[in-house]
C-alpha cells in the first residue's frame, strides 16, 4: 500500500483526483456552453440570460462543495471556507433562477458577488495541475464578477456578448484545469517507480 504526501493510499489520492477532474470538466462545459448561447442568442430576454448564469453559478457552486469534500489533506478551516461559499454561490445560482423578475441589477450584483467568491475559492483549491490555469481561471471569475455587477452601465447586448466570451474563455480554461489536473502527481509516481 503506498502512502502518498498529506496522508492516504495512493488509490484514494487517485479517486479524489478523479472527483476533482470531473467537477472541473463539468464546470468548465457548462460554462463554455452557457458562453456559446449568450454569444448566438444575444437578444435573447434578459429572463433568460439570467436563467444560463443562474444555473452555471449552481454547478460552480456543486463544484466548490466537490473540491471541499474531496480534499482532505487540506486545513479544516480551507475546506470550511471554500463550502460556505459553494453554498453562497448556490444560493446566488438559486436566487437568479427563481427571481429573475427582482430586477436586472440585483440579480447582476448577485451574480457579480458569486462570481467574486468563486474566483476568490479558485485560488485556495488544491491545484495539482498547472497553477498558472488556476490563478487565470480565479482572475477569469474574479473579471467576469466585475462585469457582472457593472452590466447596466455597459447595455444589456454589450454585457451578453462580454460575459458570453468571457464564459467561453473561463469554460476552455477549466477543461484545461480538468485536462492537466493531477499530472505532476503522475509524473513524480512514474519517476518513482522502478523500472
Amino acid at each position: 500500500m503506498d502512502v502518498v504526501s498529506g496522508g492516504g493510499t495512493a488509490e484514494t489520492h487517485d479517486a479524489v483526483g478523479v472527483q476533482v477532474r470531473v467537477a472541473f470538466g463539468v464546470l468548465g462545459g457548462v460554462a463554455l456552453l452557457a458562453g456559446i448561447a449568450a454569444l448566438v442568442l444575444p437578444h435573447a430576454t434578459l429572463f433568460a440570460v439570467v436563467w444560463v448564469f443562474g444555473i452555471y453559478l449552481a454547478v460552480a457552486g456543486i463544484s466548490l462543495l466537490v473540491r471541499a469534500g474531496a480534499d482532505r489533506g487540506r486545513s479544516g478551516w480551507i475546506r470550511s471556507g471554500t463550502a460556505v461559499v459553494g453554498i453562497v454561490v448556490i444560493a446566488c445560482g438559486v436566487f437568479a433562477v427563481l427571481q429573475p423578475s427582482v430586477g436586472v441589477q440585483w440579480v447582476a450584483y448577485a451574480i457579480g458577488f458569486a462570481w467574486i467568491l468563486e474566483g476568490i475559492a479558485l485560488l485556495y483549491a488544491p491545484v495539482e495541475g498547472n497553477r498558472v490555469l488556476v490563478v487565470l481561471g480565479a482572475v477569469l471569475s474574479v473579471l467576469s464578477g466585475v462585469v457582472v455587477i457593472n452590466v447596466p452601465a455597459l447595455g444589456a447586448v454589450v454585457a451578453v456578448v462580454t460575459v458570453g466570451i468571457v464564459l467561453i474563455v473561463s469554460g476552455l480554461v477549466q477543461l484545461g484545469i480538468a485536462i492537466t489536473w493531477g499530472r505532476a502527481h503522475r509524473t513524480l509516481d512514474t519517476e518513482r517507480t522502478p523500472t
